[in-house]
């Protein structure tokens, strides 16, 4: 135990997380998800700034969400960044359970936490948000499952720091 400690590899050491990677894939997986999100409620309920109102209703009340309170520069401003802020901590926690896995796993286990992730969102944030619940909707559940998918796909892709588990003589 103690030579785990000393040279910093094995199972019990500190993960090897590539920051930049993460930067990337909190990004990217941010990004499309955002327009993902911005398609679907465009296409389906005529209404692209619909998510962005829901994140800014966070921050800002509830009052903001009806589409007749249109789409005021600071609240679309807020909704910009709780989306961001919040996709930057999803995909550490996405990051810190998928790394050294492989792309299969970054992709599928990415896409099931994304799933964790809305249904914490949708449940359990409610209870301090309780305008959030009657607006869960298939298409916040895709739009997560697409955050998911993509930060642990895009980590791995460009993860530097994917070392094999030890073997078990080092052990």
């Amino acid at each position: 135990m103690e030579a785990y400690k000393e040279s910093g590899s094995g199972l019990l050491a500190l993960p090897h997380l590539d920051g930049k990677a993460y930067a990337a894939a909190s990004l990217s997986g941010s990004a499309v998800s955002l327009v993902a999100g911005a398609l679907l409620f465009g296409i389906v309920l005529g209404d692209p700034g619909f998510m962005l109102r829901v994140n800014a209703s966070l921050l800002m009340g509830p009052a903001v969400i009806p589409a007749t309170a249109g789409n005021p520069p600071q609240v679309l401003l807020a909704g910009l960044l709780v989306h961001f802020v919040l996709g930057f901590v999803y995909a550490g926690l996405i990051v810190v359970v998928i790394h050294r896995w492989g792309m299969a796993v970054g992709l599928v286990g990415g896409a099931l936490l994304g799933l964790a992730l809305y249904l914490i969102g949708v449940y359990a944030i409610s209870y301090f948000f309780p305008w959030i619940y009657p607006l869960r909707n298939w298409m916040l559940l895709v739009t997560h499952l697409i955050l998911g998918g993509l930060v642990g796909a895009v980590y791995e892709l460009l993860d530097e720091y994917d070392l094999p588990f030890p073997a078990a003589s080092e052990a």
